[in-house]
């Protein structure tokens, strides 16, 4: 009769053979690990990663489920300083996913190996449908021309983030070969200008204006559904984070001093092309400050850095923003964290 071992996920016991289960445990790796069926996920390896999926998953939401007729009311008594915000924010959402999409960050869902990456890489396909249905919905039902706020986030300001972007993803596909180093610097590259720079960093001055103008119980409904995506953003962020670090941890010599200055490199002029933006926006129609707001988009890009084991470049003390973090979610990560704790898989007898 084959060895087996007992395998506790949650309040679930599962029994497995313990030969077949230590070699697929050895064989998992975030990338160039063996690429099993799908639903073969047990042993879990990635705790951290299904504890995700299940929290993502938990906090499903549609945006019709937030009524926005209070800035329907509002929104042709918005002054046009206002508007312009509002407009370009919907521009910048429907352009920072074009960016995503285009920068391959669905190939590196292809290129990860162990099924329970691949498991939550499924849900945050999801969370980019419900984007895009925020769009729909919000252009919509406040009867904005869509094709206005893609000319209006088409500035000098914005197009240089993007041409930004351009220059510096690294071309990959799914037929990449990630045993060369310089593929495996490739990916974490674009993980990082996707996510930490771009999606992380950058755009939180418009953000930062949406949220400031529903704190002042204008377009609430627009505030609370701004909300909730970036509660999902500071989810794929968290995801991104751990991806990033598990790769580093298992292929070291990416990890060259010289890369990491690359890294901390795209930060800084990332968040000078935002500060530039945020120059060009009439955020003191929204009540903010454009010095403060710099401040914190400098404090953003040091919470970015260092989750991925970078150093910080600014070194502000506090936010000047606390009540900013609450909304764009900054400590999901502790959430996750805490999640964790409850579906990490254990062994009776070894600990793999």
């Amino acid at each position: 009769m084959a060895d087996t071992i007992s395998i506790k996920l949650g309040e679930r016991t599962f029994i497995l053979d313990r030969e077949k289960a230590e070699d697929a445990y050895s064989a998992k790796k975030v990338i160039n690990g063996r690429n099993s069926m799908f639903f073969n996920i047990l042993p879990l390896k990635y705790t951290w990663a299904y504890a995700l999926y299940k929290e993502m998953k938990n906090c499903h939401w549609e945006p019709g489920e937030t009524s926005v007729q209070t800035d329907v009311v509002q929104w042709a008594q918005m002054d046009e300083p206002c508007q312009m915000l509002y407009k370009v924010a919907l521009g910048a959402l429907a352009r920072s996913q074009e960016i995503s999409q285009s920068g391959g960050i669905y190939t590196i869902r292809d290129l990860v190996t162990a099924p329970e990456l691949k498991l939550v890489f499924g849900r945050f396909v999801h969370e980019e449908n419900t984007r895009s249905d925020i769009l729909v919905y919000l252009h919509g039902s406040l009867s904005i021309n869509p094709m206005e706020c893609s000319a209006l986030a088409n500035t000098p300001a914005m197009a240089a983030k993007q041409q930004f972007m351009v220059d510096h993803l690294s071309p990959i596909d799914r037929d990449t070969d990630t045993t060369i180093l310089e593929n495996k610097q490739a990916i974490v590259r674009n993980v990082f200008l996707m996510t930490h720079c771009m999606e992380g960093t950058q755009y939180f001055s418009l953000w930062a204006s949406i949220f400031s103008l529903a704190a002042q119980n204008k377009i609430p409904g627009t505030g609370k559904i701004f909300s909730k995506l970036l509660r999902d953003i500071a989810f794929r962020i968290s995801l991104f984070d751990k991806l990033i670090n598990e790769l580093i941890e298992e292929n070291s010599e990416v990890w060259t001093t010289s890369f990491q200055q690359e890294l901390v490199d795209y930060m800084l002029k990332a968040v000078k092309m935002e500060q530039d933006l945020a120059a060009s926006l009439p955020v003191a129609a929204a009540g903010l400050d454009l010095e403060s707001l710099n401040t914190y988009l400098e404090y953003l890009a040091d919470n970015r850095l260092a989750a991925c084991g970078l150093p910080r470049q600014f070194h502000h003390a506090t936010s000047p923003f606390p009540w900013l973090d609450e909304q764009i979610h900054l400590t999901a990560a502790q959430v996750t964290h805490a999640s964790s704790a409850s579906l990490t898989t254990s062994f009776e007898d070894d600990d793999l």
